[in-house]
């Protein structure tokens, strides 16, 4: 007879994924405060074709880092699972930055040599 695997290696996955999530959110918000602190002036003799920073700064939040910011979610959460499967760290807050700091960095140079 043979017995049902534990799960206790689920116990840290919930906790483990708010941590992760709680990275990525600090990472939108800390860049809508970047947003916030970008002139909405657009230069001087430069009439109507050009944009202001704010505007640029959004539209390469837009169309470059949402994509990113998405693919790093997504390898995050893969090795989140990873994490909690094989490792013996118990930890949610270890598990958690662990899982995520990693991809952002990755795409946060990705997105610094643009």
């Amino acid at each position: 007879m043979t017995m049902a695997p534990s799960r206790t290696h689920l116990v840290g996955a919930r906790p483990s994924l708010l941590v992760l999530v709680g990275w990525y959110v600090a990472v939108v918000v800390s860049f809508g405060l970047l947003l916030s602190t970008l002139p909405e002036s657009v230069p001087a003799g430069c009439g109507g074709a050009c944009d202001s920073e704010r505007s640029r700064a959004l539209l390469f939040g837009l169309y470059v880092a949402t994509p990113a910011l998405f693919l790093a979610l997504l390898v995050s959460l893969a090795m989140l699972a990873v994490l909690v499967a094989r490792t013996r760290i118990r930890s949610s807050a270890v598990l958690g930055s662990l899982s995520a700091v990693l991809p952002l960095a990755v795409c946060g140079l990705l997105l610094a040599s643009l």
